[in-house]
């Protein structure tokens, strides 16, 4: 158990998430040169998952901070937001002594003279303080014998002030040094001292100028030995905000280089493994399932067909494991070339239809397929619900590759297993009636059970396509 997560470190880890901590826990304890590590990976896919299981797994061993830059975008300040995370958190490591806490104390302290004098925005204070002059009206004065005094002060103070700036920031480097030090040797108890680890999330949703400032002073003010930063970032996505800043032509790519010593890019392309650990929860008995089946040898009803083998295309179990919905939920993915930013969204969207929906079972397959069409393609959504829907069947086909999924007698794509459902939709009622009379009753258990849902709650039935509608303002 931990502060950081429920349970035990990396019990739901369904990535390998745990592989890669460790083997960046040696890279980084190994390389005395990395001293900033850029977690990099796409929002949605994991990255606050991953930092507070392994700072809950390397906490015992090491002393770890976590800063979730996020929370404290409002203060306005990252040095002093920082600051008292790593203050509050290393007191914990360090305990009460005496010196310990004059140590804190002296942090501090440092801190406070660190923030007023490494603020830039003080030198035209300073200037106008020892010139009795605006900054801002240097060039409007005409004389240009004063002009030249008054340029000839501000240097020489700000040279002065430079320089004082300097020392005040060495010592803090020196305390904050020592705090480390300290902390390293506390955690270990007498055996080997380790790196002190500061993890910072989220950093890729504050604000541009924030984010920038921070990165500044973890470069200028806290790379001292001993001390690792591990911040995980959607990269490409804060270089964007960064340009949005600077201006479009502004290489921010490079710009963000300058603050990382190595950057990690995590391992995203195991779409199934992702699918378990987000859709865990898509099991019970509320959800009314196409009964697919997703491991060979298995059967779930009476067929007197003889069985095929799953061809190339069917999704099954796997090596993750996968029940039926997961199952359905990855041959979606794969037809419609989800990522995992889009499908953390989609997640949600499903997640908000079943909430909404009053369906006597939830049509788990009939709710996920509209949420990936409308999302991926609201144009053919638009035309498959209201329009010629035997055409929007086909331009579906015909852009999407269909995944299929396994019925023991058959391999059905997931676009034919739509259209059924479509159809009961567009035909009504009185469509799901004749269906249900033509019935031979050795159709697949699906077929069956959604012409009695269109017949008996058609109304609750269509209302999904309002559901999904509202949902997909869900970002």
């Amino acid at each position: 158990m931990s502060i950081y997560i429920e349970g035990e470190p990396w019990a739901l880890d369904q990535m390998n998430r745990k592989g890669v901590a460790k083997f960046l826990t040696q890279y980084l304890d190994k390389t005395p040169k990395t001293n900033v590590l850029n977690v990099n990976s796409a929002w949605g896919t994991g990255k606050t998952f991953f930092l507070k299981n392994w700072v809950a797994e390397q906490h015992t061993e090491r002393a770890c901070v976590y800063f979730n830059a996020w929370e404290t975008d409002f203060s306005g300040d990252a040095f002093v937001s920082l600051v008292a995370s790593i203050k509050d958190q290393l007191h914990d490591v360090i305990g009460p002594l005496q010196d310990a806490e004059n140590l804190i104390k002296k942090f501090t302290t440092k801190a406070s003279k660190t923030l007023i004098a490494a603020t830039p925005a003080l030198a035209k204070g300073v200037i106008k303080k020892f010139t009795g002059v605006d900054v801002g009206l240097l060039s409007e004065i005409a004389d240009g014998d004063a002009l030249a005094e008054a340029a000839e002060k501000a240097v020489e103070k700000l040279i002065e002030t430079n320089k004082e700036t300097l020392a005040i920031v060495n010592d803090f480097k020196k305390v904050f040094n020592e705090l480390i030090v300290l902390s390293s040797l506390q955690r270990a108890a007498g055996g080997t001292a380790k790196p002190v680890y500061i993890f910072i999330d989220e950093l890729d949703r504050c604000r541009p100028t924030f984010a920038i400032e921070l990165l500044e002073r973890i470069k200028h003010l806290f790379e001292v030995p001993g001390c690792k930063f591990i911040i995980a970032t959607d990269t490409l996505q804060l270089s964007h905000s960064i340009r949005a800043v600077y201006g479009s032509g502004f290489a921010s790519d490079k710009y963000l280089k300058r603050f990382f010593d190595a950057e990690f890019t995590l391992d995203n392309t195991d779409i199934g493994a992702w699918i378990k650990a987000n859709f865990s929860d898509i099991s019970d008995e509320t959800l009314v399932g196409l009964e697919n089946t997703v491991e060979l040898g298995r059967n779930f009803s009476h067929f007197d067909s003889e069985p095929v083998k799953p061809d190339r295309e069917a999704i099954l179990a796997g090596p993750h494991k996968l029940n039926q919905h997961q199952a359905a939920i990855l041959a979606l993915a794969l037809t419609f070339k989800s990522k995992l930013r889009e499908l953390e969204k989609i997640s949600m969207q499903i997640s908000a239809v079943r909430t909404n929906c009053k369906s006597q079972g939830f049509h788990f397959f009939w709710a996920a397929y509209l949420v990936f069409l409308k999302d991926e393609a609201p144009d053919l959504y638009e035309m498959a619900i209201r329009g010629d829907y035997l055409n929007a069947m086909k331009q579906i086909k015909s852009r999407y590759d269909g995944k299929n999924l396994y019925f023991l007698i058959s391999n059905i794509s997931v676009h034919e297993i739509f259209l059924h459902y479509l159809t009961r939709l567009r035909e009504g009622k009185e469509g799901a009636r004749q269906s249900m009379n033509r019935s031979s009753g050795s159709e697949l258990g699906y077929i069956e059970r959604t012409n009695i849902a269109f017949y008996n709650e058609f109304d609750k039935m269509k209302n999904y396509t309002t559901l999904v509608e509202l949902a997909h303002s869900i970002e």
